[in-house]
Parts: structure tokens; C-alpha cells; sequence
């Protein structure tokens, strides 16, 4: 048994007592190797979080990494519309309806597959709550095939983004250069370097109109997050505001592979080989799988009620 299974079921048992290993999803128990996990998020709404994530994913998969993307938006994901695709079902049909996930996979742009969220008001973690153990099972198995898991988890504060964070290697933070997305930006670092566990915390600037304003918001942001909450946080980079995205989300293609010569574009290249040269977190070792690590929580979520 591996030692990141054992320490799974120790925290299991630890919390609750041995009838809660029953609770457990077999892939919980699977050891091998997993993916590094990424889940981009921010304090409000409109930073462009989803257009992110998904043009991040394109980047990492275009250097040759096997990429899988989540979309683990609140009820409003998007990442599909933002490709111009049209799957037959989602992640919201596969919770609620016991279809195997196979079903709402779907090939991106440079090899990347994404399995699109729920157009509902269901939450990819409140619906697994209630979810069958094949589900986790499934995830961890695309995951074991996989370099990147990288998560749009949208906006906000709510329990069921830290949960994610809770269980990613790395979260990226996203803001632009507004004093309010700036203020969130630091409510949502708080939340997180306050978990028991807590991920890397990177930092990233969207929309910036010039490498110093970029450079001031990132230095500003990552040195108040240091001195009044005691957190690390990795200015990561930044994604100049550029006419080319929104021709790209209206048109329903994503911008890296619509207008690759685009200054975002660029930038978005960027920040994918500096995630991809970045050391790996050095604990990641001792961490499960991201799907294992949702799956313990989700046991222990069920033993609390």
C-alpha cells in the first residue's frame, strides 16, 4: 500500500473511526503516478478566470504536455462556448444521472481534453457529495494518464472553491489591475493560506495595459499578502488587455489558437513555460491525487453530517 493511500486512510480513521473507511472510493487506495494539479480562480467575477484556464491549457498542451481541463465553474461554466463546442452531456448529467464519464469528454485544441461543467446550479463539489464512487474512480484514472489537471473553479468564497484549492498543488489567483479585483484577490489568498493543507499560491494579472503596471500590482500584491497575513505568494505573471480576446469569445474560438501572434497570446505562452520550469511544490510528493484528494473530502463531508 502506497504511503499517500495510508496517510489518506490514517486521516479517514483519525476523523471518524474505521467504519468510515468504507466510505472511501477504491481510487483512493490506487497508487501511481498523477498529474500536477492547477486550479485558477479569483475573488470576483469578470477577470477572465475561464479564458484563462482554458488558453493555459492550450499552451501547456502545445509544449507537449498531456493536459486534461475541468471546468468546475459554480452552474456557469463555459469553457465549451468559449471553444465552440457543443457536447451531447456534462459533468452535471454524469453526477446526476450515472453515465459513465467517458460520455462528457471532449478533444480540445493541441490534444488537450476537457470535460465540460454543469449549466445548472449544481456544483462539481456539492453534486459529488451524492455522487457514486465510479465517478472518482474514473477521474483518477484520466488523471493517472495526465501531466496537467488544470481546474476553472470561478469566482467567489464559497466552501466548495476552497475544497478545490484544498486539494490542488497549485492555485493560481487571477486579478487585473482594478482596486476592487485587487481587494478580492487578497480576500481569496487569506481563505487560502488559511486551509490545513495549504497549495502554492500563485498570483496572475489579467488585462494589464504595460509590463510596470503589471510589475507594481504583482509587487504590491504578493508583499501585503506577506505582511499582513503571513502568506507566500508567487507573482506568476501577466496577460496584456488585448483586442484580440474578445474577437476570440465571440467568435467562440480560444485566442491563443484564433490569433497566435496576439500580445496575449504571447503572455499566456509565457506563464505556461514558467508553470511548466517552476520546481514542483516540494511536499506534492506526500499529497494524493487531486480526484483521491476530493474523494477523502467528500467522505469525511458525508461521516460530519
Amino acid at each position: 500500500m502506497s504511503d499517500q493511500a495510508d496517510g489518506l486512510r490514517q486521516l479517514v480513521q483519525a476523523r471518524s473511526g474505521a467504519s468510515a473507511l468504507a466510505e472511501l472510493p477504491p481510487a483512493v487506495a490506487k497508487a501511481g503516478p498523477r498529474a500536477r494539479s492547477l486550479v485558477l480562480t479569483s475573488g470576483k467575477g469578470g477577470v477572465g478566470t475561464s479564458n484563462l484556464a482554458l488558453n493555459l491549457a492550450i499552451a501547456l498542451g502545445e509544449r507537449g504536455g498531456r493536459v486534461v481541463l475541468v471546468d468546475a465553474d459554480l452552474g456557469l461554466a463555459n469553457i465549451d462556448l468559449l471553444c465552440g463546442l457543443a457536447p451531447g452531456c456534462d459533468l452535471g448529467d454524469i453526477l446526476a444521472g450515472g453515465r459513465p464519464l467517458a460520455d462528457a469528454i471532449v478533444d480540445g485544441p493541441a490534444g488537450i481534453r476537457i470535460i465540460p461543467g454543469a449549466h445548472a446550479s449544481r456544483t462539481l463539489i456539492d453534486a459529488l457529495g451524492d455522487a457514486p464512487g465510479r465517478l472518482v474512480e474514473e477521474l483518477s484514472g484520466l488523471e493517472a494518464e495526465a501531466e496537467f489537471v488544470v481546474v476553472d473553479a470561478g469566482s467567489g468564497l464559497g466552501a466548495s472553491i476552497a475544497t478545490l484549492a484544498a486539494a490542488a498543488d497549485e492555485v493560481l489567483v487571477v486579478t487585473t489591475p482594478e482596486p476592487t479585483s485587487v481587494a478580492d484577490a487578497h480576500a481569496a489568498i487569506n481563505r487560502f493560506r488559511r486551509l490545513a493543507s495549504p497549495p502554492t499560491l500563485r498570483a496572475v494579472v489579467n488585462q494589464v495595459t504595460s509590463g510596470a503596471e503589471a510589475d507594481e500590482v504583482l509587487a504590491r500584491l504578493t508583499a501585503s499578502s506577506r505582511q499582513f497575513f503571513g502568506a507566500v505568494v508567487d507573482g506568476l505573471g501577466s496577460v496584456r488587455s488585448d483586442p484580440h480576446v474578445p474577437l476570440a469569445v465571440r467568435s467562440r474560438r480560444p485566442f491563443s489558437t484564433a490569433y497566435p501572434a496576439a500580445a496575449a497570446s504571447r503572455d499566456v505562452r509565457r506563464l505556461a513555460r514558467l508553470l511548466a520550469e517552476r520546481d514542483r511544490v516540494p511536499a506534492r510528493s506526500r499529497r494524493p491525487g487531486f480526484f483521491a484528494a476530493l474523494a477523502a473530502r467528500w467522505a469525511l463531508s458525508r461521516v460530519a453530517r
